[in-house]
């Protein structure tokens, strides 16, 4: 049965009479109040905010390898002389993290800078020349941190530099290095406690809240020109092919219920299903990635998200909230406490500007978002290891059948026949 939801906004801001559609159709449930307002902390999105660093589509190339980083480049893009730059440690994935340690000519500089550095983008010449498309990732990461994150009030690493140029199309963020301050990292292999679970959502709240309603006009430097959607990436892993190479060797096949893989196009019908009725009005920012291997902890135990290239502008809120529930506990911590980290988290969004949202009329969205998860059971080794791509397959195909969401895309009357 369909309920209409009872809302109320703390300190809203209307900024525009808009709402994007998105070419979205789906009609449950509806936000009061009837007219169509945005409710969100005016950030300045449209403009270089208070404490931005860098400089973005320079025509000043960039570098684009490791051994171009150097003391000379530090000095130009913090404004006082490096007298070192040493390479610490180098980490190549989807981006480079290259880590280092900074000598500066002076002391006053030594104590106003920083001394240990992650220097985040493109540095492998090899993967960019195989997928190109990856610049615009590396870009959108640099936009997060130019244009957003100070806004945001929300547990970040400190941004010391945020840049981009037109000549090579590389983006690179220069962050504090988490590392040498003692942060740990998570990792998918080791499901947290309820308690930092809980803290977890409480930072996804303050995302969500503060951007409630925007839409793509909120962000006028966005790239539109960003490569592949999210939308087409899974898809191009659930070809018939790949369905194969993933599901029809045991060496391979992660560990999940049979009926889950008989069908690839009820999958795909389901996907295509949930992505086609995101509620218009529960869009904000959305991580877009928000899993354990993204996060930090504190040396003090408290949880934050890293890893800003896949974020998503005017998106559905639930894509964030039970991805990250499901992924971030064990099945039977999450059987036990799902529910009140859910209401925990609608009472955080309400705090931090969002809507008042009751949970009965919004618990079919987190069921229906749910589904998102089963993608990790596609993912190929060579983006993640087996051990966690297991590990993470069971959570959410065990939440999935917890959920019945495949039954509950497949009763909605906007559901995609066609795979």
């Amino acid at each position: 049965m369909k309920q209409s939801l009872k809302i109320s906004f703390a300190n809203p801001i209307h900024i525009h009479n808009r709402i994007i559609d998105r070419n979205h159709n789906h009609k449950s449930p509806r936000l009061q109040p009837k007219k169509k307002e945005q409710y969100f902390d005016n950030m300045g999105f449209a403009a270089t905010p208070d404490g931005a660093r860098g400089v973005l589509n320079s025509t000043d190339p960039l570098p684009v390898t490791v051994e171009q980083v150097t003391a000379e480049w530090f000095t130009k893009i913090l404004g006082a002389p490096v007298k070192l730059a040493t390479l610490v440690k180098p980490i190549h994935g989807t981006a480079s993290k290259i880590l280092y340690e900074l000598t500066y000519e002076n002391s006053e500089d030594a104590s106003a800078l920083p001394k240990n550095v992650c220097v985040k983008g493109g540095f492998n010449p090899d993967l960019i020349k195989i997928y190109p498309s990856l610049n615009a990732v590396y870009r959108r990461e640099a936009d997060f941190f130019y244009y957003m994150a100070t806004a945001m009030g929300m547990r970040l690493p400190r941004s010391w530099y945020s840049g981009s140029d037109t000549v090579t199309g590389q983006g690179i963020v220069v962050l504090e290095d988490l590392y040498a301050r003692g942060f740990t990292f998570g990792d998918p292999t080791e499901p947290w406690p309820v308690e930092r679970v809980r803290a977890g959502v409480e930072q996804l709240a303050i995302l969500h809240g503060k951007t409630w309603g925007v839409g793509p006009a909120d962000f006028p430097w966005l790239d539109a020109e960003a490569g592949p959607g999210l939308e087409d990436v899974v898809l191009s892993l659930m070809v018939e092919s790949k369905w194969a190479e993933r599901f029809h060797d045991p060496a391979v096949r992660p560990p999940i219920p049979e009926h889950l893989t008989a069908d690839r196009e009820r999958m795909m019908r389901a996907l295509k299903t949930l992505w086609a009725t995101h509620n218009k009005d529960l869009l904000c920012v959305a991580h877009g990635d928000a899993h354990l291997g993204n996060t930090f902890v504190t040396p003090a135990g408290e949880p934050g998200f890293l890893d800003w290239q896949g974020w998503l502008p005017a998106y559905s809120a639930f894509h964030d909230v039970p991805y990250f529930i499901v992924g971030a506990l064990t099945v039977e911590d999450r059987r036990a406490s799902e529910v009140e980290l859910f209401e925990h988290y609608l009472a955080c969004l309400h705090k931090a500007g969002g809507p008042k949202l009751e949970k009965d009329a919004v618990w079919d969205e987190y069921r229906k978002h749910a589904m998102y998860g089963f993608v990790w059971s596609l993912t190929p080794p060579m983006m993640q290891s087996k051990e966690r791509v297991d590990v993470m397959s069971v959570r959410y195909c065990e939440a999935l059948v917890d959920h019945k969401s495949l039954e509950l895309l497949e009763s909605l009357p906007e559901y995609v026949k066609e795979a």
